[in-house]
């Protein structure tokens, strides 16, 4: 499927006014290694601020990768083509509460919690990669490093992390290595991608500048992921706002390519909103959804990867609302075209996770992606020879073998959980979708068995994590 949020002309001045953003605008970093970075490769400074060139600009997006791979732990086969527009299905990444599977109220999340959001995303068949929810009782100092260990033990499925801060990237990608089998085999095929989110308006930080040049020194794909907010920190209108995040994250794209020509990258877009009677920053329909799908044919413009937020709404439980926004938000950029959905199970823009919500966007993953697949024209699918013998003959083609055959190819999408029955049988317990959710989820914790991390791996991280505690409180 091919469709388009910008014609050709607006994706071009969309293009253009990043450029006009970087080159006359600029970044400001209180980083004196990506300042050097930078103006050592052309850039320019003037009043405290980092300009770029259009020709610096070119000649980086020029070797960007347009396609890795990102791959499963040990006994995991799954595979991540980034830049196959492929639209899987990622958790959401740093909610700091969720809905209790048993009493059905909100409160904070705990370890276990992330241990077992981990474990039942590693359960669902169409939910492709972990982040961790924000788990309130492990030490702060090492909170990313706890959530990157956790989610390694409780899933084998490829990870998505964001770092917090360059003091703790030491100790994640040690926990990565260890579990990758050393640091020349993580490389090779990498099992996560680290995240930085630089501060908008146009502001690359300390902490996300020096974690940038860090992910890139090591070789392991690196994501961009500013949060601007329309109408509070970027423009008010949706193309403004997403010009403004476009150039924030072009402009770490090419210092990772200053850096180190070919490193593979990720445009991670999470253009959001303020609900201006409230304050409330909202990740709701259909902002979310449009500012997605423009930011997403932004990135196919630069043949980058990408990954958005579209799994998220701002519904308080698992309900009609709480459908209806994920299955918008999550469609639209899927139509146009990007590699990664991300917030799957989220809740309260995004504030929230909930393990009935993974359930259903579980379910919303795989009719999208059965969606973007598009339909086969062939002289089989097209069935004219069929047509014209049950015409003849005065059959069905309900006994039909071309019908059988394609039936039992998929020809029909299947909900796993939604109910296609009767009414009358349906009425028998009149169980929602939610309550079958909810359900579902209890099942699969209680009887999926996780691909364990071998003795030698499990034991290198336990000291790692030692490690990391106690250099950093003594910091």
């Amino acid at each position: 499927m091919d469709f388009e949020f910008f014609n050709e002309t607006e994706l071009e001045q969309m293009h253009r006014a990043t450029v006009e953003i970087l080159t006359k605008i600029g970044i400001s970093t209180l980083s004196d290694r990506l300042k050097g970075l930078l103006l050592d490769n052309g850039c320019k400074e003037q009043g405290g601020r980092i300009l770029f060139t259009e020709e610096v600009i070119e000649k980086a997006l020029k070797t960007v990768p347009s396609n890795f791979n990102l791959y499963g732990r040990n006994g995991c086969e799954l595979v991540i083509e980034m830049g196959k527009q492929k639209a899987y299905a990622q958790t959401c990444v740093g909610a700091p509460s969720v809905i209790d599977l048993e009493t059905e109220e909100k409160r904070d999340a705990t370890l276990k919690d992330l241990e077992d959001f981990a474990k039942l995303a590693d359960a669902l068949e169409n939910i492709h990669l972990i982040s961790p929810v924000f788990p309130r009782d492990v030490p702060q100092e090492i909170i990313v490093t706890s959530e990157t260990a956790a989610t390694l033990r409780y899933s084998s499925k490829p990870q998505r992390i964001c770092a917090e801060s360059s003091h703790e990237l030491p100790y994640i990608i040690e926990v990565l290595a260890a579990a990758a089998g050393g640091m020349e085999a993580l490389r090779q095929r990498p099992i996560a991608y680290i995240e930085v989110s630089t501060i908008s308006p146009l502001n690359s930080g300390f902490h996300p500048a020096e974690a940038l040049i860090d992910i890139v020194e090591a070789g392991i794909p690196l994501g961009i992921v500013p949060c601007p907010m329309m109408g509070a920190t970027g423009p008010v209108t949706l193309a403004g706002c997403v010009a403004q995040h476009n150039a924030e994250i072009l402009s770490s794209v090419v210092a990772s390519q200053l850096l180190k020509p070919g490193a593979p990258v990720v445009m991670s877009p999470r253009v959001t909103f303020m609900d201006m009677k409230t304050g409330l920053g909202l990740w709701a329909m259909p902002e979310q959804g449009l500012a997605a799908a423009a930011s997403a044919q932004l990135a196919k413009y630069y043949n980058i990867p990408s990954t958005v937020t579209g799994y998220s709404g701002a519904a308080k439980v698992a309900d009609i609302q709480s459908g209806y926004e994920h299955l918008y938000n999550a469609l639209l950029p899927a139509l146009i075209g990007t590699d990664i959905i991300a917030a799957a199970g989220s809740l309260d823009n995004c504030l929230i996770s909930c393990y009935a919500m993974l359930v259903i966007d579980d379910e919303l993953s795989s009719v999208i992606r059965h969606t973007i697949a598009g339909c086969e024209v062939s002289e089989d699918t097209l069935a004219i020879d069929v047509i014209e013998e049950i015409v003849k003959t005065n059959e069905a083609f309900l006994g039909h073998k071309h019908t059988r055959k394609h039936l039992r190819a998929g020809a029909f999408w299947k909900p796993p959980i939604g109910d296609r029955s009767t009414y009358d049988s349906w009425a028998v317990n009149k169980m929602k979708l939610e309550d079958k959710a909810r359900q579902k989820a209890k099942e699969l914790l209680a009887t999926h068995e996780v691909v364990p991390l071998s003795p030698e791996a499990d034991a290198e991280i336990d000291e790692i994590l030692k490690k990391a505690l106690k250099e950093s409180t003594n910091n």
